[in-house]
């Protein structure tokens, strides 16, 4: 790390000598990806990158640049290049670049850092049976078309020109594989994918069965009649119908008057049962995030309150902008200019169990197609493509496909049915929810 912080050093030199404000974000990045087909290799990439952005401010303007060379030549290019650009942009008042801490914050830990001793033919081998294991479950399983292991190192180094330091290092493992089955005629494919900090971490048994399992009962699937269902949405899909509408908790977005919700803090958005937090530092949590893009400490916030909208994401400036409370959710790329960004979203269990919740008939979403192009962050509107399960209790009565569910988000959370009393996180363990049981959206199907 001590290699990369120089480099940053080097950088804020250089923005000193010229008498500007600036700050300097270092990413690294090494990935490892390998691919089998019909037990053979089909991918063996090795990559890696590294790219670094300065931002300055002079006379209130703003200016980036970036460069992915560190050669002495081109660090000071990238710098010229970002005064040169900020002459033509706006007066930006409220953005400064004054965060003072003299001790370096190092957020490495051992839960995103470890070290990793397996060899590569392991790693191959493991590729071999992401393939292999999910055709010994069943003979009808006529191909694994998608599967891959993955190895990703990265490292971030953030500084300022007043001394502030922050830099983290992590290590992640991912693989996925699919089940593609024919039988009698009909096909039906489902993926699964697995993450971990240690190799040993990954389940080849879960991702197996999960594809399979999914893929064997969706085939023969067939839309429902068209009306209106409970339904209830797996943890990840219910992360992506939110992450649809994330611009609704963005300081930036309401700063930019692009957030209906902008004059609604402090209203009853939501059921009374609903609250969510975020938090990144969330010990269960993959992601990790000791410090924001902009240097400082994060924290825990508190976005929905038994159902009224507490605060939004933000910066530096946008708190300055709504004279509230930075939530310290500074963010921006070597390549991008401030914004904001959310960390761990967790929904707060109730007292309901899994099986109150799931009592009587409802539709289980397990696939959606379509949503980000089908959702209006505005409106609220949306409407996908879905797949899963008409269900009661936990039994299926029947598989379901092609058919489109509509609804709007603002009543959604105004339609909560039922909350579960135990959490659950996604596959990528970045949002937590118990299950949630909305009321009445339109199904449009036969």
């Amino acid at each position: 790390m001590e290699k990369y912080k120089s480099i940053v050093e080097e950088v804020l030199s250089i923005t000193k000598k010229k008498g500007v404000q600036a700050d300097c974000i270092l990413d690294t990045n090494s990935v490892l990806s390998l691919k089998s087909e019909d037990q053979e290799l089909a991918e063996h990439k090795v990559s890696s990158s590294l790219v670094l952005g300065v931002r300055v401010i002079k006379e209130n303007k703003i200016g980036t640049s970036y460069s992915e060379s560190w050669d002495k030549e081109s660090l000071n290019d990238m710098v010229n290049e970002a005064i040169d650009f900020s002459k033509y942009t706006k007066v930006e008042p409220l953005e400064k670049i004054d965060l003072k801490r003299a001790d370096f914050l190092d957020g490495t830990i051992s839960k995103i850092f470890q070290e990793d001793d397996t060899s590569l033919q392991e790693k191959i081998d493991f590729t071999y049976a992401l393939e292999s294991e999910v055709k010994k479950i069943d003979k009808s399983v006529k191909s694994t078309p998608y599967n891959n292991f993955s190895q990703n190192e990265g490292q971030r180094i953030y500084g300022n020109h007043l001394g502030t330091f922050c830099g983290q290092k992590s290590r992640t493992f991912s693989c996925y594989t699919s089940a593609l089955i024919e039988r009698d005629g009909q096909q039906s494919m489902h993926y699964h994918a697995n993450i971990g900090r240690q190799f040993k971490d990954l389940s080849l048994a879960d991702v197996a069965r999960e594809s399979y399992f999914h893929a064997d009962k969706l085939l023969g699937a067939k839309a429902i009649a068209t009306g209106d269902y409970d339904i209830i949405f797996t943890t990840d899909e219910l992360s992506d119908l939110f992450g649809c509408f994330s611009s609704l908790f963005s300081g930036k977005a309401a700063m930019n008057n692009l957030n209906p919700w902008k004059d609604k803090l402090g209203k009853q958005l939501a059921d009374s049962s609903f609250s969510m937090i975020d938090n990144p530092t969330l010990d269960s949590a993959y992601y990790y995030a000791p410090f924001d893009d902009e240097g400082h400490i994060t924290k825990e916030c508190t976005l929905f309150d038994k159902g009224k909208l507490n605060t939004f994401y933000h910066n530096s400036v946008t708190s300055k902008h709504f004279k509230t409370e930075n939530t310290f959710h500074g963010s921006r790329s070597p390549r991008g200019t401030l914004s904001v960004t959310g960390t761990n979203k967790i929904i707060q269990p109730c007292s309901s169990t899994d099986e109150m919740v799931k009592k009587d008939k409802y539709f289980e979403v397990i696939k959606m197609q379509g949503l980000h192009s089908g959702a209006d962050s505005i409106s609220g509107n949306f409407s996908f493509g879905a797949s899963g399960y008409l269900k009661e209790g936990d039994e299926i009565i029947q598989a379901v496909s092609g058919i489109t569910v509509s609804g709007n988000f603002f009543s959604l959370l105004k339609e909560i049915k039922d909350i579960g009393n135990v959490t659950h996180g996604t596959t990528s363990l970045d949002f937590f929810s118990p299950i949630i049981r909305f009321a009445g959206l339109r199904i449009a199907g036969a």
